[in-house]
This record gives C-alpha cells, sequence and structure tokens, in this order.
C-alpha cells in the first residue's frame, strides 16, 4: 500500500467554491400509501413533494448542537432549513433513481430538483416527478471534456462556468511519537477518532460508521488509505482517541496523551486503496464494547449535553445538496456536494467518490459525511491545508460513499459490512389512549426514523394496519373496514431495511387502547403539550365524529374552524398569526348536540429572529458602541460579538449580553467592556417566554481606537465629542426619527406572531 493520505500539506487550491443558498422549504420523500400528518397530502413514489422547514422543528431540536452551529456558520441555514434540504436531497436521489437512462445530469438549488435530458421526448417523465426539466446540458458537457483531460473540476450552477481545480488531493495519517493508553468500557459511534502506532510513532484518523457483518459482528468503516504507513499495513491494536473537543481547537496541543484503551484491530483483508476505492474495516475486540448507530456529538464546550446524531439509512449524492462532515479534526463542518461521482488522484490513487467543498483537516480522514440524519461517505481526500478550517475558503475535499454510485462501502463489502441503523421507539399522539374513536378510526404518531419506514399497527380482535414514515417523522395509518363498537387493545412497532442491506431493524413495540363508539370524541394528535412550532400559524390535527365541526382557541379569541373528514382525519391552520410564546390552545367539536373540547397546554411558538438597526453592515464604530434594534415587545435580546471569521461557537455563547425590548419593540445594548479594534460580526437572537428565536443575520463592522459614527440610528453611539466629522446632518437626524417609526409600525405586526 502506497502512504495514505491526510498528514500531507496540498498545494494551494486555485478554486472558486460553489455556493448554492437553500432558505426556502425544499421537497422530500413521501411514498403514496404514507400520510405526513401536518404537511400536504401525500406525493406519490417517485415525486418531489414541497414541505415547509417548520415541519422539522421537533427534529431539528434534537440535533448536536455542534452540529446546528456548523450548519448555521457553514451554510447559513436554520437547523430546520437544513434538515429540510435534507429531505430533498433524499427525495431528488429516489427521482433521479426512478427516472434511470433518461437523466443526463441533476442537481438541487434551493428547494427544487432540476433534471437535464437529451431528449425532448423525456421531458414529460421528468415533469410528472416536480422536478424542473432541462433539455440538454452544456455545462455538463464542458465538465466531461475536462474530466477527458483527467482534470478535477466542478459545476458552478449559479456562475453559469466550470471550475477546475488545480490543487491536488492529499490525505494521510496524521502521526508524531510516543504512545500513551488507558483503560476502560466504551459505546463507539461514527465520525470519532481512532489512533494506532507503527515502531516509534502514533497516528490518528477517523471513523466513518458503524456496522455489522452476516453474522451480526461490530464493525467500524474508516478510510481504506488509513490502514498504514510506508512501512505498510498497521498491526498494532487500534485505541479510542476521542478528546473532550475537536483537536483543531488545540492545534499545538499533545494529541497523544488523550489516546485511550484498545478497541479492536484492523480487518486485514478490507483496506483498500485505489482503483476507484478507499475503505476499511476496524472489528472491536473487547466484549463490554458495542456500536451504536450514531456519530458522534462534537458539541462545543458550551453546551450542556453531547447529544449524537443518529443515522437513519444511507444517501445518494446529488449536486447542490447540503453535507456535513464529522472528525475528531474539525468536529463538525458543512457545506455542499459539488458532484456527485468522479474519479480523483487522491495521493497519487485513483479513487471514486463525490466531491464537495466541506472543510476536512488531516485527521478528519475516514469520518462520516452526512445529509441530515443520512450516511452519504467517508471523508477519502482533501486540498485544505490546515491546521484549521479558517486558513482557506478556496479548497475541495473527496467522499467515498456508503451505498451511491458505481464505487461505494457496501457494494465492495457485500454482506461483510452493512450500515447499522436507528429506528426509535414510535410515540402514539392520536387518538388518546383509552379514547372514544369512530368506526374506522385512524392511529398517528411519530418516531426517529427514515422516511419511508414500515409502520405496523396490529389491533386484537382486528385487522393489521400499515403505514410509512413521511419525511419529517410522522406516519398515520386508518383501517380500512369499520370495526364493531367495542374496546380494542393495539401495538405499534416500526421497522426499516436500507435499500442494499438484507437486515431489517425494528424498533420496540408501543401498546394502546381505543373505544369504538356511536359516535367519535375529539382527539388532537399535533401538536402536543408542550410542542414548539416554528411558525406563527401551525396546523393542528387530529381525529373525530366525520362531519363535526371543529374549532380552534387562545383564550377569549377563536382562530378558526375545520371540519372532520370522512375517515375521521381534521386539519386546521390558524386564520391569522398566534403570538411568538407560550399559551393554552382549546380545541372543541361540535357534533349534533354532542361537544367536546381538548386543551393543548403549553405550545411554543417561535419569535422571528430580532432586527439590528445599529451598527449596519459595514458601518465604523467606536470600542464603547450601543448597539440596537427592534424585536417582539417584551422578549429577551441576546447579543454576541466575534471576530470576523471566529469559527469557535463556544466563545462566541460566551460573549452573550442581553437586554429587555420595551413597549415599542425597541432594544439597546452596550457590552460591558470595550470593542477590540478590528473587524467584528455581532448576531442577536430573542425569547418570548422560554422559546428562543433564529439568530438574527449577521452583520460585519469595523472597530476603530476612536469613537465613530454610523449609519445605524434607534440608538448607537452618544459620546459625540469623541465622534470623527462624517457629514451627519439635520437631514440624517430626521431620516433616523421617520426609521424609528417604521421600526415601532414593523414591531406592532409582530405582536400576533411572527416577522418573516
Amino acid at each position: 500500500m502506497s502512504a495514505s493520505l491526510f498528514g500531507r500539506r496540498a498545494a494551494t487550491a486555485l478554486v472558486c467554491v460553489l455556493g448554492l443558498g437553500v432558505a426556502a422549504p425544499v421537497t422530500a420523500a413521501l411514498p403514496a400509501s404514507a400520510l405526513d400528518v401536518g404537511s400536504a397530502p401525500a406525493a406519490p413514489a417517485g415525486r418531489m413533494q414541497d414541505l415547509d422547514p417548520a415541519d422539522f422543528t421537533t427534529a431539528a431540536a434534537e440535533l448536536p448542537a455542534g452540529l446546528v452551529d456548523a450548519v448555521r456558520r457553514d451554510l447559513d441555514l436554520s437547523p430546520e432549513q437544513y434538515l429540510a434540504a435534507a429531505a430533498a436531497a433524499r427525495q431528488a436521489g429516489q427521482v433521479v433513481a426512478a427516472l434511470g437512462d433518461v437523466v443526463r445530469s441533476a442537481w438541487l438549488e434551493g428547494r427544487t430538483l432540476h433534471v437535464a435530458v437529451a431528449d425532448r421526448a423525456d421531458a414529460a417523465a421528468v415533469e410528472a416527478t416536480g422536478a424542473e426539466v432541462h433539455v440538454g446540458d452544456p455545462l455538463a458537457d464542458a465538465l466531461a471534456a475536462a474530466r477527458a483531460q483527467n482534470k478535477l473540476a466542478y459545476i458552478d450552477r449559479a456562475a453559469e462556468r466550470v471550475v477546475p481545480v488545480e490543487a491536488t488531493v492529499e490525505g494521510e495519517p496524521v502521526g508524531q511519537l510516543g504512545l500513551f493508553a488507558r483503560d476502560g468500557e466504551h459505546e463507539h459511534r461514527g465520525g470519532s477518532g481512532f489512533a494506532v502506532s507503527d515502531l516509534l510513532s502514533d497516528y490518528y484518523c477517523s471513523t466513518g460508521f458503524t456496522g455489522t457483518n452476516a453474522d451480526g459482528d461490530p464493525l467500524l468503516l474508516t478510510a481504506g488509505h488509513c490502514g498504514g504507513s510506508t512501512e505498510g499495513l498497521f498491526t498494532s491494536p487500534v485505541q479510542e482517541l476521542t478528546p473532550p473537543t475537536p483537536l483543531a481547537s488545540d492545534p499545538a496541543g499533545d494529541w497523544p496523551a488523550l489516546i485511550g484503551p484498545e478497541i479492536g484491530a484492523y480487518v486485514p483483508d478490507s483496506f483498500v486503496f485505489g482503483d476507484g476505492r478507499d475503505a476499511g474495516l476496524i472489528e472491536l475486540t473487547k466484549d463490554d464494547d458495542v456500536l451504536a448507530p450514531e456519530v458522534a456529538a462534537w458539541s462545543p464546550a458550551s453546551a450542556t449535553e453531547a447529544e449524537p446524531l443518529r443515522v437513519y439509512d444511507s444517501i445518494d449524492a446529488i449536486a447542490g445538496a447540503p453535507a456535513c462532515s464529522a472528525g475528531v479534526t474539525s468536529g463538525w463542518s458543512c457545506g455542499r456536494v459539488l458532484d456527485a461521482q468522479t474519479t480523483v488522484p487522491v495521493s497519487g490513487q485513483q479513487v471514486t467518490g463525490f466531491v464537495l467543498d466541506t472543510c476536512v483537516l488531516p485527521g478528519d480522514s475516514g469520518g462520516a459525511v452526512v445529509v441530515g440524519n443520512y450516511a452519504l461517505g467517508i471523508n477519502s481526500g482533501s486540498t485544505w491545508q490546515g491546521p484549521t478550517c479558517a486558513d482557506g475558503e478556496t479548497n475541495v475535499s473527496l467522499g467515498y460513499a456508503v451505498s451511491g454510485g458505481t464505487e461505494n462501502a457496501e457494494a465492495l463489502y457485500g454482506e461483510d459490512w452493512e450500515l447499522l441503523i436507528h429506528v426509535g421507539t414510535p410515540v402514539i399522539t392520536s387518538p388518546a389512549d383509552h379514547g372514544v374513536v369512530g368506526a374506522t378510526p385512524t392511529l398517528t404518531g411519530t418516531v426517529r426514523a427514515a422516511a419511508g419506514a414500515t409502520v405496523t399497527v396490529t389491533v386484537d380482535d382486528g385487522p393489521t394496519l400499515r403505514s410509512t414514515v413521511g419525511p419529517t417523522g410522522r406516519w398515520s395509518a386508518t383501517a380500512d373496514e369499520p370495526l364493531e363498537p367495542g374496546t380494542y387493545e393495539y401495538e405499534v412497532t416500526v421497522s426499516h431495511r436500507t435499500a442494499t442491506g438484507d437486515t431489517v431493524t425494528e424498533s420496540a413495540p408501543v401498546e394502546g387502547t381505543f373505544e369504538v363508539a356511536e359516535q367519535a370524541g375529539l382527539s388532537v394528535g399535533w401538536p402536543s403539550s408542550g410542542q414548539v412550532a416554528g411558525t406563527g400559524q401551525p396546523t393542528f390535527e387530529g381525529t373525530g365524529e366525520p362531519g363535526a365541526t371543529v374549532t380552534l382557541a387562545v383564550g377569549d379569541d377563536v382562530h378558526g374552524t375545520a371540519t372532520v373528514q370522512d375517515d375521521g382525519t381534521w386539519s386546521l391552520t390558524p386564520d391569522d398569526s398566534l403570538a411568538a410564546g407560550r399559551f393554552d390552545a382549546v380545541l372543541s367539536q361540535e357534533a349534533g348536540d354532542a361537544s367536546t373540547s381538548v386543551t393543548v397546554a403549553d405550545i411554543g411558538v417561535t419569535p422571528g429572529p430580532p432586527v439590528i438597526t445599529s451598527p449596519r453592515a459595514g458601518d465604523e464604530i467606536g470600542p464603547q458602541h450601543t448597539f440596537t434594534g427592534v424585536g417582539v415587545v417584551g422578549a429577551t435580546v441576546s447579543l454576541r460579538v466575534t471576530t470576523d471569521g471566529d469559527r469557535d461557537p463556544s466563545a462566541a455563547a460566551s460573549s452573550a449580553v442581553s437586554a429587555r425590548t420595551d413597549e415599542e419593540g425597541v432594544w439597546e445594548i452596550r457590552l460591558d467592556g470595550p470593542l477590540a479594534p478590528g473587524q467584528q460580526v455581532v448576531i442577536a437572537t430573542q425569547t418570548v417566554d422560554d422559546v428562543a428565536s433564529q439568530p438574527s443575520r449577521s452583520v460585519a463592522f469595523e472597530v476603530t481606537r476612536a469613537q465613530a459614527r454610523t449609519g445605524g440610528d434607534l440608538g448607537g453611539d452618544t459620546d459625540e465629542g469623541d465622534l470623527a466629522e462624517t457629514g451627519w446632518s439635520s437631514h440624517l437626524l430626521l431620516f433616523g426619527a421617520v426609521l424609528l417609526l417604521a421600526a415601532g409600525a414593523f414591531v406592532a405586526g409582530w405582536r400576533r406572531g411572527l416577522l418573516r
């Protein structure tokens, strides 16, 4: 085996990185038999479906804090937008696969799937999937010509050009003298680090995803080039390397001192590097060590909990999809897929995989690359020179696929390695236990599992109902035939098998009881008590008596009505926006002379992000500036000021300062100490009750040593004796007053819900 990839420095990359924005609701997979409760009607298999990022609020709250920070920092997306984009990418891959040979090229742009065909006769088939069709693709032709000349390049759709990459892709295990080990019992996840030794040196790489062989033995997937040095394949035990924070946060640190106990050994025949492949397997050697279908959290030090990322299934690469990498050096970093498949020389060896602009540093080799909760591949090579991701913005990396493309790990290993996936225990949201339902009841719920996973409802002395999980994790199953009046016990399980695997992963069962009566009672399936909605007009859903009227009220105000459908389900979206914060919603049903009501307590509505009015982007301010803006009346606004380009989210969190908005929604915050001279960035969030908004748009500004005037108003600098001459006049002060009035009107419209 030739020398592996990740420790050697690469030449400077002369590339323009693609920046496709996904800031709008996107589409996602949903088979025809599924009802994703709370969203649009199910789309047929092989068709794109629009989903609102607000429907991913619950799932977004479960993402690791480190991943959320990376998504915001690197993609400028909220976690809800990221998960919606990931759902679109999964659906797009399924659509492209279903279309087959008619596809000339395909890419995601925002929530839209674009498909190019060579023949106009194929356009109708593409249009039927909900994708935007193109006849011919000159950029794909130009990319093919570049590949024919053995050039690494990718398509920048926004700039409408092919971008050549002049730098070489490199990588190898990071090496250093010394060896230190401890002992213990552990649960291993993908994205963690590991260390091996060769004579007097230690080396480290990262693991990708957990899996099992045909006998159920646990195996860790990593990069093949991590298997050895110039001396050949490493034969020493594989040891744990899981520092409390990513190694890039302390580049000069003594990482060998962090090497932990032995966790396993290389499977010798599994390590391959070159001929299109780059993968290897690590077997666990301790009986008390286990694998989890998860990727390491790598959350910032400020996070109180380090929840890992659960892996639901694998996903095919598609250009434009958001992709995030987890490795022991970088922790979490995010970017976009630039090319779904190409063959690249990695340290002189040909590897076939996907190209992306996600930062991958020395030591991240073999680490996990994910799209949402789906496994995309493992880090193979990179043009990043390190030691931190902030050292370059014009680099690319290469990933080796888990299951997609012509070369991938599951095809390479067959039954010798299968991706380990998570199928959570289902939650029943409707009907309530011992609830009264109609003759053809509909059961709804949620589960942490892949879109398309199978839901089975087994009713004692009744039918077996089946459905599938929607892209937001919600499911709905309806009885096909009327049930006789009486009490029924039932059990719900969820199961899933990956597209290329043989093993069926099944959840723990959940049991419940319902009563079939002549008239169904009212049941609310979504949202549940304490649920936080990402929009001021969340859709309430549940079951009731067919033909009955359901009314939504908050306090003394009625916010809308709906009619229960023939299948016993109802859906109600408020006529106007509900106020940000927490409240109790009362749903009532009128069916003939009978009326019932259900209170859903403590529902939360996320406020929109606050607006920063001073400083404005590009302003020069003094070190004693007063930051100003507008938000929801009575909200608590928190301000974070960081150095421009600082990638450490924990540092940003430590500098947060808060203040409450006044009766007009205006806020002012003055930091405890002076600002350091140079480029700075400010970000604000606001909280109503305990419900926090997404961060505001970041504002970059320059801090001068002398106090300077800014173009912002509603406060700002007040020490006019230190102000530089900027030509301010009474006309501009009048403009500031007008701005204040406009801000007041702006906030007045906010009081009833979100500002978008």
